[in-house]
């Protein structure tokens, strides 16, 4: 009878253990599968963590990756399935524009009472209006073009600047940010190139902006278009400086073109540096991601960026309290304000949705680091 008591509580602990599932769709495969798994690998990284610690509140988090190959079509499917069929508290960390974009105007985050935290874009076109349900957590492509294009023209005096970008939703919000940014300076494009979002296929653009080689050329792109579009734009003789947005990730467009055609190509960037141990959230990071790194292995932004939006969706689970739920969770966040993780600040204060505008501009050095 002692026996059957112990079998039976053990089991009642297990019901109670009850995990607590948050849902991601990403590119896993395709174009984008670096970043996006980057991003997941980077959420998953923060919640073990909190699950080695005992979870929240004793309940351990789930994380439901779905690839979507970056298809807003497959996106839609993975995020329904997660909500109605993995019952999902909350929903973190997706990747591209025009996914979001379509999530967006479907109101499923409303519709389900399912919020978002953190989304691999900064189109004005999904910051405004937004949604009440989505958290983002970096700074919009406007924000990054303007440090740029300040740079560019009143710092170096360049005045000649065209435009790479991918032919979709993506590229023409980072395509229309720029020519706002080049009207309040009186300037206007030199010229414009643009590749499928499908193949990647930069080489005619290559060829046509070599053709121009103006002064500057700013580039649309996620990080393996970036990668060619260098490399063939300078095998065909251009000699124009090439500044990207943070959809790049440096690292892949290192590995992708080689060390000798990636050096001097500036980036935008929307997080702190993976590598700057000044801030507590960074060390914090690299701490809990050093198991996941092969040998000398630099931690990407995408990684840092998952991170960071586990721990603030974690930091509102925890404020849900017991048994989160989607109205617990998004109240909670609702509710946050001014929340420091160590050296990078969100802000959902007064209903605000938009919670950084943290911006910073970096370039490849010659030994394969980003000098900032």
């Amino acid at each position: 009878m002692k026996r059957l008591i112990c079998v039976v509580l053990a089991t009642l602990a297990i019901q109670a253990r009850a995990d607590i599932n948050i849902g991601e769709s990403v590119p896993t495969t395709g174009l984008a599968s670096v970043t996006g798994k980057a991003l997941a690998v980077g959420a998953s990284i923060y919640f073990g963590r909190v699950n080695a610690q005992g979870g929240i509140n004793g309940e351990p988090i789930n994380l439901i990756t779905r690839d979507d190959a970056y298809d807003p079509v497959r996106t839609m499917s993975n995020t329904r399935e997660l909500i109605d069929k993995e019952n999902v508290v909350a929903l973190v960390g997706y990747y591209g524009t025009a996914p979001l974009q379509q999530l967006l105007q479907s109101k499923a985050l409303e519709t389900a009472g399912v919020p978002l935290v953190g989304a691999y874009t900064g189109a004005e076109s999904v910051r405004n209006p937004g949604s009440p349900y989505f958290f983002q957590t970096r700074a919009g492509y406007s924000q990054e073009v303007e440090k740029i294009v300040v740079l560019l023209h009143q710092s170096l005096g360049i005045k000649r600047i065209a435009v790479l970008a991918q032919k979709d939703s993506f590229g023409e919000a980072g395509y229309n940010a720029i020519k706002t940014e080049l009207a309040r300076h009186n300037m206007q494009l030199a010229g414009e190139a643009w590749y499928d979002r499908n193949t990647g296929d930069t080489a005619p653009a290559a060829a046509a902006l070599a053709k121009m080689n103006p002064e500057a050329i700013l580039m649309v792109a996620i990080s393996k278009p970036a990668a060619t579009f260098t490399k063939q734009f300078k095998a065909a003789g251009g000699t124009s400086q090439l500044y990207g947005l943070s959809a790049i990730q440096f690292d892949e467009v290192t590995r992708q073109a080689g060390l000798n055609v990636a050096h001097g190509l500036g980036l935008s960037q929307v997080f702190p540096a993976p590598t700057n141990a000044q801030l507590k959230i960074v060390r914090d990071f690299q701490q809990d991601a050093d198991a996941f790194l092969k040998s000398g292995e630099y931690p990407s932004y995408a990684l840092l960026e998952g991170y960071i939006s586990a721990r603030i969706l974690t930091e509102a689970l925890r404020r849900a309290g017991k048994s989160p739920t989607r109205a617990t969770v998004y109240q909670a966040l609702n509710d946050m304000k001014r929340f420091d993780l160590g050296g990078y600040v969100v802000d959902f204060s007064d209903r605000k949705r938009l919670g950084s505008g943290f911006v910073e501009l970096t370039m490849i050095s010659a030994t394969g680091t980003l000098t900032r």
